[in-house]
């Protein structure tokens, strides 16, 4: 196992308290006979992209890495609120109850260390047909969400449900369950959750079980109802000892259920081609695209992103971690969110190309960490020239230091060599960030993908074993369809990419340079300006890495 992985995981001994949750059922009645008949006719109209809101905003078409989401990285850069202790939320659905201030969900100061660790997931049912799971898996798929049903009948099971579950839990995807409702009153809701726990019983879940409320049948119905039906299905789930959330698009979550319901229990919100849902409302999951594509099944599927760790979450006592995985990434305060407002620490990188640094006043400006350039190529005499000074006296002003080795390397040997040169540097230097292999110059075009991350693991493995956290930096392109994000998950990522809101990587990130036109006070002209979203000092103190 890499590195990285080691000291990513290490954080996993972490203890995790459990969620209380609070279910009040609404004690309401109306009658809903339908015959068998009239039923078929009525139910099991759930197509994928039925009901479903979009907006004019442009579709993200940036290609992903991954080879599965089309769309990937429209959300990697969202952090949404949906952890917090607190909510002020107060949808358009008033009513004297309907804000609330305190979620009977907000998770414990410890499940919030985790709750940014974003799962890539999808949401299938029999319109998918059959599904190799094995592929899908190997396609980088965390979490699928099944149909279980719809309707209140016991005929209306899903007929590819227990295949779905069984072939993806073997495959070691974690899953869930939703239910199409079509129900209007409460009693056909409570009926609908009936039915549903007959279909689930026998099965284990590591994500919640979802209500979809989203159908034609409930446009008429008023808030209060609405909210009534939602309350009924989930506290008939939740008493019976499930983990209960509400499904359904975001205008709908805003404009027909009361929040005095909502923050009750998890939400999964659906809002296709926008850069985040339009609704203001808590949330854990968001299903953000209906046409996406995955290795191992037909056609088009539905794409989500959780913000919430619920196999952790859900099973503490049992959850056992896996390489390999989004969850790898288990450091406190990780997160790929890119706003300014959610980075932990400020940085720059410099090398000779900055001249004499005024490190104490860069200091004073607010500079907390810097990543100074060691050197470039094969040989210990291409060190920075200005590498000494700048690690000395950044150190001596309570600056914060990784350093990088931008490389030439055309070959194995070629990385190896400079890996070897690299430790001669900086040996003897306490590093707090990673040690960065820069992999970005021209010499790299004629290069094929396998070349590139044979020479890129050559560097980082040997750093490696020389105790060191190795990390990799380039451009967002290079990284993303030279390298990609599935090969990068074992190394600390910085990312360059200048004047966007957010990188369009879609892949885990510690570091982004933001800017390389960043004026410093203490630098003479232009300097590379980075966020940190790892605490990576913390880290490198913990594993005893980087001469810790």
């Amino acid at each position: 196992m890499h590195f990285y992985k080691k000291v990513l995981s290490a954080v996993m001994s972490l203890s995790m308290a459990g969620t209380a949750i609070i279910y009040n059922p609404v004690p309401l009645t109306m009658a809903d006979d339908l015959t068998e008949e009239s039923v078929s006719e009525i139910y099991d109209t759930t197509k994928p992209t039925e009901s479903k809101e979009e907006t004019t905003e442009p579709q993200q078409t940036t290609e992903s890495p991954f080879r599965v989401f089309d769309i990937y990285n429209a959300y990697m850069g969202y952090n949404t609120s949906t952890t917090s202790t607190t909510s002020t939320t107060t949808t358009t659905a008033t009513e004297t109850s309907a804000e609330i201030t305190t979620t009977t969900t907000a998770l414990t100061d410890t499940e919030e260390s985790i709750v940014t660790r974003q799962a890539r997931g999808i949401d299938v049912s029999q319109w998918q047909s059959t599904i190799d799971w094995e592929t899908v898996k190997d396609a980088g798929v965390e979490f699928a969400i099944m149909r279980a049903g719809y309707g209140k009948e016991y005929y209306q099971e899903d007929p590819t449900f227990d295949y779905n579950m069984q072939k993806a839990q073997e495959n070691s995807i974690a899953c869930g369950a939703y239910w199409y409702s079509y129900a209007t009153d409460v009693e056909s809701a409570k009926k609908e959750a009936e039915v549903c726990y007959s279909v689930i019983k026998d099965y284990d879940f590591k994500y919640p079980i979802y209500f979809d409320i989203e159908d034609e049948v409930h446009s008429n119905l008023s808030t209060a109802q609405i909210s009534a039906i939602t309350e009924a299905f989930c506290s008939t789930l939740a008493d019976k000892g499930y983990r209960v959330g509400i499904y359904s698009y975001a205008n709908f979550l805003s404009t027909k259920i009361y929040s005095s319901v909502l923050d009750k229990y998890d939400v999964w919100v659906a809002h296709f081609n926008s850069s985040a849902p339009a609704y203001n409302g808590k949330y854990d999951m968001w299903q953000y695209s209906a046409t996406g594509r995955v290795d191992g099944i037909s056609g088009d599927v539905d794409l989500d992103v959780s913000y919430v760790n619920y196999p952790y979450i859900m099973s503490p006592d049992t959850y056992v971690h896996t390489p390999g995985t989004t969850f790898d990434y288990t450091m406190t305060n990780f997160t790929t969110t890119t706003t300014t407002s959610d980075y932990l620490y400020k940085g720059i990188d410099v090398s000779i190309y900055q001249g004499d640094v005024d490190w104490k006043t860069v200091k004073e400006s607010g500079v907390d960490y810097a990543i100074i350039r060691a050197g470039y190529g094969r040989h210990v005499e291409q060190k920075d020239e200005k590498f000494e000074q700048n690690m000395e006296q950044a150190k001596a002003n309570g600056i914060d230091r990784g350093v990088y080795w931008y490389s030439y390397a055309d070959t194995v040997e070629a990385a190896l060599m400079e890996a070897k040169a690299c430790c001669e540097v900086i040996e003897g230097y306490q590093l707090e960030y990673p040690v960065y292999f820069d992999i970005e110059d021209k010499c790299f075009d004629k290069l094929s993908n396998s070349e590139i991350r044979a020479i890129t693991d050559t560097f980082c493995k040997y750093m490696e074993e020389q105790g060191y956290c190795c990390g990799v930096t380039s451009y967002s392109n290079f990284l993303r369809n030279r390298l990609g994000a599935s090969f990068l998950k074992q190394y600390a990522v910085w990312i360059a990419h200048y004047n966007v809101r957010e990188p369009s990587y879609g892949g885990y990130y510690g570091m982004w340079q933001y800017s390389c036109q960043g004026s410093v006070d203490g630098i003479n002209g232009p300097v590379d300006l980075d966020y940190a979203y790892v605490d990576y000092p913390s880290l490198m103190i913990e594993c005893h890495r980087n001469g810790y």
